[in-house]
């Protein structure tokens, strides 16, 4: 099933999508300067999409992955100026399968959204947990402390985005 999300609706869609698919494997193309590009997120979680507003005009979308820093948890991949179209392909099962967005440009960028990969989640906060001991100066004794403070960012920036 393919369907159009109607520009009013791309927030409350941006949830929704975000919600359903955050961890999956995705794997993004798009054209820049008269040349294909590859990003794969098969080693960082995907985490969410964000709207970049202007008021009440959206100038922009944002794909976020998982990053293992303490302070920037999710980090954006991708920046899409002036979206003008999104489409959503559902498989057989209605799980989202691709999402193309097209812009005022006429370029487009297809997302491809692999399975759920939850050790991805776990990688992410070993990450994370590791940047606080680091910044805490490397001293042994509070491992317990700094997974569950980890734990405790990583579900905050992941619930930010939907």
């Amino acid at each position: 099933m393919i369907k159009e999300i109607r520009r009013g609706q791309w927030a409350q869609f941006f949830r929704k999508f975000n919600a359903d698919n955050q961890y999956r494997q995705v794997h993004i193309t798009y054209k820049e300067s008269n040349t294909n590009k590859e990003i794969s997120l098969e080693n960082r979680p995907f985490i969410g999409l964000g709207l970049e507003k202007k008021g009440r005009f959206i100038e922009g979308i944002q794909f976020f992955a998982g990053r293992g820093d303490a302070i920037d948890i999710a980090e954006p991949i991708l920046a899409i100026k002036d979206p003008e179209r999104i489409i959503v392909e559902k498989d057989n099962l209605g799980h989202d399968f691709r999402m193309t967005i097209k812009t005022k440009d006429s370029y487009e960028i297809v997302a491809i959204l692999g399975p759920h990969d939850y050790k991805q989640v776990k990688n992410l906060i070993e990450e994370v947990a590791y940047s606080i001991y680091v910044k805490r100066g490397g001293l042994h004794g509070a491992d317990t402390d700094d997974w569950q403070q980890a734990e405790k960012k990583v579900y905050e920036t992941v619930a930010a985005f939907v």
